[in-house]
């Protein structure tokens, strides 16, 4: 089973402060020590990155959605985009293409 990278944006409803993105951190996926919750000040995102093994690259495209949704259940707000990356290709979903 290979590992990829997910990726994920969201533009929130209202812009969380440094101990809001700790908290998000620690508390969407405990034990996950890839997950990095950050914002993007300029463009008022917050972005979200880990690692995960999966059988494909649309199976981890699927992990990925799964991740959005559990970040947006934690942080309500607009998911923009999701992906999985592997070492040759990756699978991109966007929300307005």
């Amino acid at each position: 089973m290979d590992t990829f990278t997910l990726f994920l944006a969201l533009r929130p409803d209202e812009s969380p402060d440094d101990s809001a993105v700790d908290a998000l951190t620690t508390g969407l996926r405990p034990g996950d020590d890839a997950l990095r919750v950050w914002r993007e000040d300029g463009r008022g995102l917050l972005r979200v990155a880990t690692e995960e093994p999966a059988e494909s690259l649309e199976a981890a495209l699927g992990l990925a959605q799964d991740l959005g949704a559990e970040f947006v259940a934690r942080c309500p707000g607009t998911l923009l985009e999701v992906s999985a990356m592997g070492d040759e290709d990756s699978l991109v979903w966007r929300a307005v293409p």
